[in-house]
């Protein structure tokens, strides 16, 4: 009787204190409630046991690929480099875990190498979900350009940025399925317009979604997804790759124009600033 009357005056006048930082040893007591158990904690705090991340164990990720480098306070945990990773295969879906398109709208901007994801128009406060089950990493303000942005990692080890968000729904460490609501749509941080900035990333590395999203279908090309050096390079091995030499008087702002690029796309492509000098006779890479 003591302990329920204790879970209602805890319901009822310490609601905002109830994602409280999970330890152990500060757990005082647990109850079950309609909704499922709940943790109860030494400073009054409590929440419901179902809020637990279900984390694989080290049998279960003899990898790493899901519980390695679990950082909350920082966009990218692993650092590495394109050329580091190994090729591999990745299982998208299976007969338990689905993929659910983000959100739905005109797509008025790709992956290339000066952007690093999809840009996805909608209303501001449209409802944004969860592309695959995994746990949330982040969730707060960056300050570098994603505004309001949820990072998710996925069982099968890719993560998912969502970007521009007026409002997060969800908190880190938290458990999502497919299709859960994560966050609404809007236009924080460096943006013009209310829209969804979309990523896929394995280890930090972002990779083309296209390349493993029917967009117009809003559904997976396939179940498993191959992890190769040429799905983190735009247009690397594509034929309509364009260079060209440099002749006398070419600038990267002059070329931007005439490919119709742009210097940023340009500078990304050849690893150079804007404000270098271009030698006449040697090549660049336009397109």
């Amino acid at each position: 009787m003591k302990l329920f009357k204790l879970w209602l005056l805890l319901v009822f006048a310490f609601p905002l204190f109830s994602f409280a930082q999970r330890n152990a040893d500060a757990i005082t007591d647990t109850l079950e409630t309609p909704r499922g158990t709940v943790i109860l904690y030494k400073n009054f705090t409590w929440e419901y046991l179902q809020d637990e991340p279900v984390m694989m164990s080290q049998e279960d990720d003899s990898t790493g690929l899901f519980t390695a480098q679990w950082i909350n306070d920082q966009i990218f945990a692993y650092r590495l480099k394109p050329d580091s990773i190994r090729d591999t295969v990745v299982m998208l879906t299976t007969a338990e875990r689905i993929f659910t398109l983000p959100v739905y709208g005109k797509l008025f901007r790709g992956f290339t190498y000066s952007h690093k994801g999809l840009d996805i128009k909608l209303n501001k406060g449209d409802s944004i979900k969860s592309a695959f089950d995994g746990v949330v990493r982040y969730a707060k303000y960056n300050r570098g350009g994603f505004g309001n942005l949820v990072i998710v990692r996925h069982y099968n080890g890719l993560e998912t940025y969502y970007g521009h968000l007026s409002k997060i729904l969800v908190r880190v460490n938290q458990v999502v399925n497919s299709g859960d609501y994560i966050a609404l749509g809007g236009s924080t941080g460096r943006s013009r317009g209310p829209h969804l900035h979309f990523e896929v990333r394995y280890k930090d590395i972002p990779l083309d979604p296209l390349r493993m999203i029917d967009f117009d279908n809003q559904k997976l090309i396939a179940k498993t997804f191959p992890v190769t050096r040429r799905v983190f390079y735009p247009n690397d091995f594509s034929p309509n790759a364009q260079v060209v030499r440099i002749k006398s008087g070419d600038t990267v702002g002059k070329l931007a124009r005439k490919y119709h690029t742009s210097v940023k796309e340009i500078c990304a492509m050849n690893k150079i600033k804007p404000t270098t000098t271009l030698r006449i006779g040697r090549s660049i890479r336009v397109r």
